[in-house]
């Protein structure tokens, strides 16, 4: 059985255009050599679906891409974990890339000089990830792009967020970090915790690795401000409420130790 690389796993919700660009975008910049997945969850009360799922057959019509589409039961914002958890445990990819629909491959272009005559070289994300695999270090668990450019407003007197570059956003966990603590996260806020989890240090280290990859992130936002409208939603309290709980903070630490005892009895 071939291998499969990554794991895209998307949660979607009444944004049938966002998630048409997003998807292109994995196709278009792949190199269509190395298996991936892709995995998404409709709610059943969202009849938006309907008018995707036709779209992303044609997408990936002909890639070495395996498209599962998983429809239940809503479980809001709230409940973004239960998503990405319901997902990861249907997935094979030895990565496993938490992925929105407002997010975006950007090409990333070889070296720092063209060849002689010739157009830039491109690299696709699947070969970049394979050499971040092939390179990776026994104490990385997961990894990060190396670049996520948000497209919000520009600088000015009332912008709380500006246009800028990120780094630790969207996050890449591999396959053993996810076996290894029994889940994807606990927290509807999965970025933050998966952040949270990669503070931990090993052989001097830490246990995050930043990949070439390079994302772009169109979140809606107050034109004035720059705030996500999500973050002003009740719903987004209750994941920041959740997440900042001592329950959650608590399962931080479990799975750090977790991390920690399995590299330990490996190699310490």
């Amino acid at each position: 059985m071939t291998e499969v690389l990554a794991s895209f796993l998307l949660p979607v919700r009444e944004a049938a255009e966002t998630t048409w660009t997003s998807l292109r975008s994995i196709r278009d910049l792949s190199s269509d050599t190395i298996p991936y997945e892709i995995l998404i969850r409709f709610d059943e009360d969202d009849d938006t679906y309907q008018e995707l799922l036709p779209k992303i057959a044609e997408i990936f019509d002909g890639s070495v891409a395996e498209v599962t589409v998983v429809i239940g039961p809503r479980y809001g914002y709230e409940g973004l974990h239960k998503y990405y958890n319901e997902l990861a445990a249907l997935s094979v990819g030895k990565l496993l890339v938490l992925w929105n629909d407002d997010v975006q491959i950007l090409p990333v272009r070889s070296g720092w000089t063209r060849p002689m005559g010739g157009d830039w070289v491109r690299e696709s994300w699947d070969l970049i990830l394979k050499e971040d695999l092939e390179n990776m270090e026994s104490h990385i668990f997961m990894l990060f792009p190396t670049e996520v450019y948000w497209d919000l407003p520009e600088a000015g007197p009332d912008v709380k967020y500006e246009k800028g570059i990120t780094a630790l956003a969207f996050p890449i966990l591999t396959r053993s970090a996810y076996e290894i603590m029994g889940h994807y996260s606990p927290s509807p806020l999965n970025d933050a915790y998966i952040l949270d989890i990669s503070t931990l240090v090993l052989n001097e280290k830490l246990i995050r690795k930043r990949s070439r990859l390079m994302l772009l992130h169109q979140p809606a936002f107050d034109e004035d401000t720059g705030v996500g409208l999500r973050v002003k939603t009740e719903a987004y309290q209750l994941a920041y409420d959740l997440h900042y709980s001592e329950e959650v903070q608590k399962q931080v630490e479990e799975d750090k130790d977790k991390l920690q005892k399995f590299w330990e009895e490996k190699h310490g």
